[in-house]
């Protein structure tokens, strides 16, 4: 070659380098080894002059093995290609060369070791959950050795070609001392990537179960439920992705877990968008969830080969980005409407999706070669932190959310105080609606039933003292519930005891209540049926919009009346009759007769009829196991002679007194 270089000296300079050109592409051909003999100290790079054939065959790994047919290679030659493959290499060095250590940057999993015929204990062929990323691993050599016959037998599977990687990043000889400073410095280079995208996604799984705590704590606020699904499965899914693309775990664990819950994270953002506004979600979202599922198979096929990477990238940025787009519309329209929490969510809730599909397109452009997009799947550095962009926008969104719901907790938490305050002074209120304990009735048994459908029902029942020794035995229903009813409850039964003690009729009783409540413009209205009875028998009944009572299990036709408060100048209708011995009264609300199964099935008239000769607490069990519905509030009055004895019980489930004239 020096010859060739000196005669070529008296042409152009063109003509010389194209001269020079031929021979440095000819020189790795021409050798067959690398020749370290020369070398002493530090390390030597192995990367050139490989043999590669592509097959696979246990006779490749022995010395006396020729490989004079096969392709000259660079190790590091560009992204793997899939399937199998050797590579051999043969390094000659000096009589009594120092301690040597081999260093190789090559895809765990991936590839045997052979050397000098012999399997080297440590690389192995894994399945694609243990395959990983190029990473570093230092072999021994020995010091008898004067030359070095290196095989690699490797394998390279689909899931594996789809991340772009090279099979070998670099294989390097040296003293130990240098190998080892070598393989460090690589090891540090490719972990100080992982470390911040680690960090972020141990604080999206933490965030994700700080929410879970907030709907533990407040079970009908089901955003915190979605909120909490989103995060973790965000930060668990970006988890995998950084371990597997640093080499800390295998790279299936992305390809068949990691990637396919962006959708599902996706899906999770949807829901926790619409229950944070207080939206329902509609059909075209419900479609949109639905057809967001459907990549799944995609991410599986591209994974086994069956369907091209780079395509794939393409349709997960599509799928997500309607997410990414409309969410963002959607609440800044819900916030034109003066939704003030949706505007608080607007720029938070453009993050995650919109960097997950910047990120796609980027690994797209890369692979497919468009060039002009490759900078979307580099790191961005962040001062001395290189951070991608998909964690810098979950870094961002979890810092805004973080804010958008420590105000929304901290209202919540106010609105709930103020819900409980409320709620305590509604049942203090409707203690008093529903008595302890019924006062006796000479001559009569009285039992009631009560069961409220919440917390706080609009139910009524009183037995009040009336004119000649005679009571007025009350049973009632507010319209609405909670402490809104309870105040209107707790209105009209101070008007009824006020009323009470002037001496009037059930009718008269009723007009004078009714104009009471409709002068009060309240929007709510009272049904409610009105019985005065006597020692001896006789009853008069009056009712506005109740239920009609039931005597010896027949429905009493009465004048159907209007509820209380809703028209000022009503007249109620009077009927008279008399209870003999054993005969039973029966008042209820209507939460029997609605009653309805899980079919929806209601409890009806014609059962309601069938059970009414019955004792109050059988009535109202048939219709709480029927299908509770509203509140339950039955009461029964059967006229009876003998001793008196009385039972009672608690308000709230059942209250029975009897009473007889001696």
């Amino acid at each position: 070659m020096a010859a060739l270089t000196l005669a070529l000296t008296g042409f152009g300079d063109h003509i010389r380098r194209l001269a020079l050109l031929v021979l440095w592409l000819a020189a790795p051909v021409a050798l067959a080894q690398v020749d370290a003999t020369e070398w002493r100290s530090g390390t030597v790079n192995l990367n050139r002059s490989w043999r590669e054939h592509d097959g696979d065959n246990a006779a490749w790994a022995q010395t006396s093995f020729d490989d004079s047919q096969w392709t000259t290679v660079e190790l590091n030659n560009g992204a793997a290609t899939p399937g199998w493959r050797w590579y051999r290499l043969r390094v000659k060095l000096a009589e009594g060369h120092p301690h040597l250590h081999l260093l190789f940057a090559g895809g765990e999993g991936t590839y045997e070791l052979y050397v000098n015929g012999e399997r080297v204990a440590g690389p192995e062929l894994r399945s694609l959950f243990g395959a990983k990323r190029p990473t570093e691993q230092e072999f021994l050599v020995r010091d008898e050795d004067t030359s070095l016959e290196i095989a690699l037998r490797t394998y390279t599977p689909t899931g594996y070609v789809v991340w772009g990687l090279p099979l070998f990043l670099t294989v390097v000889l040296g003293t130990p001392e240098a190998i080892d400073n070598q393989g460090l410095a690589m090891e540090s280079q490719r972990l100080y990537v992982a470390l911040p995208a680690i960090g972020i996604n141990l604080v999206l799984l933490l965030a994700g179960l700080a929410a879970f705590a907030l709907y533990r704590s407040q079970r009908r606020h089901s955003e915190y439920l979605w909120l909490g699904l989103y995060l973790f499965l965000l930060g668990a899914s970006n988890l995998l992705l950084a371990c597997s693309s640093t080499g800390i775990i295998g790279l299936g664990w992305n390809n068949l877990l990691a990637d396919p819950l962006v959708y599902v994270i996706t899906i999770m953002q949807i829901e926790f968008t619409f229950s944070f506004v207080g939206q329902r979600v509609g059909r075209v979202w419900r479609v949109y969830e639905a057809v967001l599922l459907a990549p799944i198979v995609l991410a599986v096929l591209a994974t086994t080969g069956r369907f091209l990477s780079s395509r794939y990238f393409v349709i997960e940025a599509l799928a997500i980005l309607p997410a990414a787009l409309l969410l963002p519309a959607r609440l800044f329209v819900w916030a034109r409407r003066g939704n003030r929490e949706a505007g608080w969510l607007i720029v938070p809730s453009l993050l995650p999706a919109a960097t997950m599909a910047m990120l796609d397109l980027g690994s797209a452009s890369l692979y497919r070669g468009w060039g002009w997009a490759d900078f979307l799947a580099s790191p961005i550095p962040v001062g001395p932190v290189p951070l991608q962009l998909a964690d810098l926008g979950d870094l961002l969104f979890v810092l805004a959310i973080g804010v958008v719901m420590f105000f929304r907790f901290t209202r919540v938490s106010r609105e709930q105080a103020r819900s409980k305050a409320e709620l305590d002074a509604a049942r203090e209120i409707q203690r008093r609606l529903v008595p302890e304990q019924l006062p006796e009735i000479a001559g009569y048994t009285i039992e009631a039933a009560y069961f409220p459908a919440e917390e706080v029902g609009g139910d009524f029942y009183q037995v009040l003292n009336a004119r000649g020794g005679a009571k007025l035995v009350v049973v009632g229903d507010v319209s609405g519930k909670g402490l809104k009813a309870a105040m209107t409850g707790a209105l009209a039964m101070g008007a009824l005891r006020a009323l009470a003690t002037e001496g009037m009729g059930p009718a008269a009783l009723l007009m004078r209540l009714n104009r009471q409540l409709a002068e009060t413009r309240d929007e709510g209205f009272i049904t409610c049926v009105c019985a005065q009875v006597s020692e001896q028998g006789d009853v008069t009944i009056a009712n506005a919009g109740h239920l009609p009572p039931y005597r010896n299990g027949e429905e009493m036709l009465l004048e159907p009346d209007l509820p209380l408060g809703i028209w000022a100048e009503e007249k109620y209708a009077e009927h008279g009759f008399r209870l003999e011995p054993g005969d039973r009264l029966t008042l209820l609300s209507d939460g029997v007769v609605e009653a309805r199964d899980a079919r929806g099935v209601l409890f009806g008239f014609d059962r309601t009829r069938a059970i009414s000769a019955e004792a109050a607490s059988v009535i109202a069990a048939a219709a709480l196991e029927f299908g509770q519905e509203d509140d339950i509030t039955v009461l029964t009055l059967t006229r009876v002679s003998g001793e008196w004895e009385r039972v009672e019980t608690r308000a709230g489930a059942v209250m029975a007194g009897v009473v007889g004239l001696g």
